[in-house]
C-alpha cells in the first residue's frame, strides 16, 4: 500500500509540478545521483529532511542520531510513556527519536550520551539496528546476511567476498546520509516496513522494564566490536553551543554546535554545525591535540581541506575556520565561541 500510495504522489507530483531537480527541494542532487529517486521517496514520506538552505548534504556522514530520525520515521514507532534518563542530561533534539527506539529495544550505542548522538555511527551499527526491526534480534553477521541476501546491501569490499564477511561488508566504516536513505528505500520495496516480533513484544512491554533497561539491552545487543563506552572525562569533550537571534525573521539568527567525542591525550572527534539562517554546513573530522588547550584539524572525515584551530576556554571552546569552503555554503563558516552545555 505504501508503495503504490507513494507511486501516485510522485507521478501527480511530476505532471502537475514540471520540476525536475527541485522536485525534491535538494538544490544537491540532481536526477542522475543515484540515490535520486530514494531521497525523493524519503521526503515525501517525511522520513528525512533537508539543511535551511535547501540541501541534502547526501554525501555528508551520517550521526547516529540522525539515523535514529531516520529509524523512527521510516517505522513509524510510537512513543514511550517514559522518558530515559540520559548520563548528560541536557535535552537535544534527538530525544525523541532515542526514546521511540528504546522502546523496542533497538541496538544503538547512543541512548544515554549525547557526544556519542552525535559522532558518525558504523556500518555494522547501522546493519543491526536496520535487521533487528525488521527481521528480529539478530548478531552483526546475521544481520550483515539479512542486508545481502535481500539486496539492500552489497557490501563495501568485494575483494573480500566469500572471505571475510565483515571487511567485505565494511562494518567499521561510517556511512552518507544518501547511503541509508538508500537502504530504507530498498527495505520499503522489499516489503520490509512491518515492525519485527521480537521488537513488538519488547514495545509491549509485558515484563514492565524501565526505559533504561530496554535501551541498555539494545546496546548490549550490539557486537563487542561495535559497541561503544561512556566517553572519557577529558577536559576537550563535551557539547558545545552558540546562539544569537538579530532579528524577528525566521532566518534572523546565528548557530553553532559543535560535538567533540573520543578524546585522547593526542586527539578527539568533532562533529560541528553552522546554520546562519539561510546558509548552512557542517564538518566531521579528527583533530590533533597540540597542547593542553589548542588543537587543530587539517581535513574533513569527507577527505576535503579544511583547517580548524581550537582553543579550550574555560567552560568554552573558540574555533577559528582557515580555509573549510568545500565543507559549506558561501556565507557561513564555523568560526565562534561556543559555550559547553
Amino acid at each position: 500500500m505504501r508503495k503504490i500510495v507513494c507511486a501516485l504522489l510522485l507521478s501527480i507530483f511530476v505532471m502537475t509540478s514540471g520540476y525536475t531537480v527541485q522536485a525534491a527541494g535538494f538544490k544537491d542532487v540532481p536526477e542522475d545521483h543515484y540515490a535520486y529517486e530514494a531521497i525523493i521517496w524519503a521526503e515525501k514520506y517525511d522520513i528525512v529532511n533537508g539543511y535551511a538552505d535547501g540541501t541534502f548534504k547526501p554525501n555528508a556522514t551520517i550521526t547516529e542520531q540522525q539515523l535514529a530520525k531516520l529509524l523512527a520515521n521510516f517505522y513509524e514507532l510510537e512513543s514511550p510513556f517514559d522518558e530515559l534518563k540520559k548520563q548528560t542530561p541536557a535535552a537535544i533534539w534527538s530525544d525523541e527519536y532515542y526514546n521511540r527506539l528504546a522502546s523496542y529495544g533497538v541496538p544503538l550505542n547512543g541512548y544515554l550520551d549525547n557526544n556519542i548522538r552525535a559522532a558518525s555511527v558504523k556500518r555494522g551499527v547501522v546493519a543491526q539496528a536496520i535487521t533487528h526491526l525488521a527481521h528480529g534480534k539478530s548478531g552483526l553477521d546475521q544481520s550483515i546476511q539479512f542486508l545481502i541476501h535481500y539486496y539492500i546491501s552489497t557490501g563495501q569490499n568485494p575483494q573480500y567476498e566469500n572471505r571475510n564477511l565483515q571487511k567485505f561488508f565494511g562494518v567499521t566504516n561510517n556511512m552518507t546520509r544518501a547511503q541509508v536513505v538508500t537502504m530504507l528505500h530498498r527495505m520499503d520495496e522489499r516489503n520490509f516496513y512491518e515492525i519485527s516480533e521480537d521488537a513488538q513484544a519488547i514495545h509491549e512491554n509485558t515484563s514492565n522494564a524501565s526505559l533504561n533497561t530496554r535501551a541498555k539491552n539494545g546496546q548490549n545487543q550490539l557486537d563487542k566490536t561495535m559497541q561503544l563506552t561512556t566517553p572519557s572525562k577529558s577536559a576537550w569533550e563535551g557539547t558545545y553551543s552558540y546562539y544569537y537571534k538579530w532579528g524577528k525573521g525566521a532566518t534572523d539568527f546565528n548557530r553553532r554546535d559543535a560535538h567533540i567525542t573520543n578524546a585522547t591525550s593526542k586527539s578527539f572527534n568533532i562533529f560541528i554545525t553552522a546554520n546562519d539562517g539561510t546558509a548552512a554546513g557542517n564538518v566531521d573530522g579528527i583533530a590533533t591535540i597540540t597542547s593542553s588547550t589548542k588543537a587543530v584539524m587539517n581535513k574533513s572525515s569527507n577527505g576535503n581541506r579544511c583547517v580548524l584551530e581550537f582553543e579550550r576556554l574555560n567552560n568554552a571552546i573558540k574555533i577559528t575556520e582557515v580555509d573549510c569552503r568545500a565543507e559549506h555554503d558561501e556565507g557561513t563558516n564555523f568560526s565562534g565561541t561556543l559555550k559547553k552545555q
